[in-house]
C-alpha cells in the first residue's frame, strides 16, 4: 500500500475511529484499526464487538493495500507530523509514516486477523438532521443504568412512525421522552439502542452538518454521513441491537395532575443546586407549594451542614403541595430543558411528577415518598 493524503483529514479521521476502538488484552486486535485502499479512498476500519466505525478520507492511491495498526498510538503519532500532506506506505508488514522532514516506522498486525463489520443492507432508508438527532439523545443519554435482570431498560428506545422518532430513556425511577422529525417518512418501528453505541453516535456525528441517513435491521442500526465533495459514504456507524421488547412506558404517564406551576429554568436551577449543597444521605431536597401565598418553598437539611430554605414565586394552578426529589434527578432533568421556561405538574406526594418545556419533550420522575 501507498497512499498521500492530506494530514488534517486523517487526524480527523482518526479521531473519530478511536471512538470505538478498544484496548484488550484478550483481544488485542480489538486496539487496531484497519487502514485499506478503496478506489480513491483511504478507508479506516475500527471495532469493539458490539459497535463498529468506517471513515473514508480522499487520497492519492498510488498503490493498494491494507494494514492494522494500534488506533490510539497512529494517532498520537500522526501529531508529529508537521506537513499538509504525509505518504503511508506498507513494507512487510510495517507501516512507514512519511513527511518531508519526519519518518516513522510502526509494527503493524496481520489485516487478516481484523474481525468482519457487517455490511449495510438495501433496506430503507431514513433521513434526520444529524445535530438533532444528537441533541436529543444527549438530552436522555445519561437516564439508562446497566441491569441484568431488564437488559431492555439498559439501552435507549427508538420508536418510529410516519415523520417522527421518538428516543426514549429510563431507569425506573425518572423517564424521558424526546420528539424529532425525521425528513423521510417511515413505518412503524421500534428497536432498542446500547446506551454505549448511542453515546458513541454522539460523539462520532454531533459535528456532521446536514442530515444523516439510517438504516434499520432486526438485530443491527446502520447510521451513515455522506462526504461533501461527491456522493460517497464518509463515515458508517453500526451496532448491534438490544433484544427484547421495551416496556409499556405510557401506563406510568400520569394524565391527570392536581397541581401545575410554570418556573423560569435558570432561577429554579440555581435554587435546587444551592439546596443540593444541604441535602442529606438520600439526596433529598423538599418542595412545598402554597398557592394561597403563590410561593413555592425550597427546602433541605443535613445533620453535618445545617439547613437551607429559599422562596420563588412561580404561576401556580390548583392545589397545595408537599412533595420530596432526589436532587440529582431533579437537577439532570432541569438542566435537560432549553426552553427559558417550563410547567412542573404534580399528581400527588408519593406520584409520578412531570417536567415539561414543550410537546416534544417532557421528563418524569418519582418523588422520594415520606418514610
Amino acid at each position: 500500500m501507498k497512499v498521500k493524503i492530506l494530514k488534517e483529514n486523517l487526524v480527523k479521521g482518526m479521531e473519530l475511529v478511536t471512538k470505538v476502538s478498544l484496548k484488550k488484552v484478550s483481544l488485542p486486535i480489538l486496539s487496531t484499526c484497519l487502514l485499506e485502499t478503496e478506489k480513491n479512498f483511504l478507508k479506516i476500519s475500527a471495532t469493539n464487538l458490539e459497535s463498529a466505525i468506517v471513515w473514508w478520507g480522499l487520497a492519492k492511491i498510488e498503490e493498494a493495500g491494507k494494514i492494522c495498526v494500534d488506533a490510539k498510538f497512529f494517532a498520537n503519532v500522526l501529531s508529529s507530523l508537521k506537513e499538509e500532506t504525509i505518504t503511508l506506505e506498507t513494507e512487510n508488514n510495517v507501516l512507514k509514516i512519511e513527511d518531508k522532514r519526519v519518518l516513522l516506522k510502526i509494527k503493524g498486525v496481520n489485516p487478516e486477523e481484523f474481525p468482519i463489520i457487517p455490511q449495510k443492507e438495501s433496506v430503507e432508508k431514513i433521513t434526520v438532521f444529524g445535530e438533532k438527532l444528537c441533541d436529543a439523545l444527549s438530552k436522555i443519554i445519561n437516564i439508562p443504568t446497566p441491569s441484568l435482570g431488564r437488559p431492555e431498560i439498559s439501552g435507549i428506545l427508538f420508536s418510529f412512525e410516519n415523520e417522527n422518532l421518538k428516543l426514549v430513556a429510563t431507569d425506573s425511577f425518572r423517564l424521558a421522552e424526546k420528539k424529532i422529525k425525521l425528513l423521510t417518512p417511515t413505518k412503524a418501528y421500534s428497536l432498542i439502542l446500547p446506551q454505549s453505541a448511542a453515546k458513541e453516535i454522539v460523539g462520532i456525528f454531533k459535528r456532521e452538518e446536514g442530515e444523516i441517513n439510517l438504516y434499520l435491521t432486526p438485530d443491527q442500526i446502520f447510521i451513515e454521513s455522506l462526504a461533501r465533495e461527491l456522493p460517497h459514504p464518509k463515515i458508517l456507524f453500526t451496532s448491534k441491537l438490544i433484544e427484547g421488547e421495551y416496556p409499556n412506558y405510557q401506563e406510568i404517564i400520569p394524565k391527570k395532575f392536581k397541581t401545575k406551576i410554570r418556573l423560569d429554568k435558570n432561577e429554579f436551577l440555581t435554587q435546587i443546586r444551592a439546596a443540593s449543597l444541604f441535602s442529606g444521605r438520600i439526596n433529598e431536597v423538599k418542595l412545598k407549594i402554597n398557592k394561597k401565598e403563590g410561593k413555592l418553598e425550597i427546602l433541605s437539611q443535613n445533620p453535618d451542614y445545617g439547613e437551607f430554605k429559599s422562596e420563588i414565586f412561580p404561576k401556580i394552578e390548583g392545589e397545595d403541595i408537599s412533595i420530596s426529589f432526589n436532587h440529582k434527578f431533579l437537577i439532570d432533568g432541569i438542566s435537560s430543558i432549553d426552553e427559558k421556561e417550563f410547567d412542573f405538574l404534580f399528581t400527588d406526594p408519593e406520584g409520578p411528577a412531570i417536567l415539561k418545556p414543550s410537546e416534544d419533550y417532557f421528563y418524569v420522575l418519582m418523588p422520594i415518598k415520606a418514610s
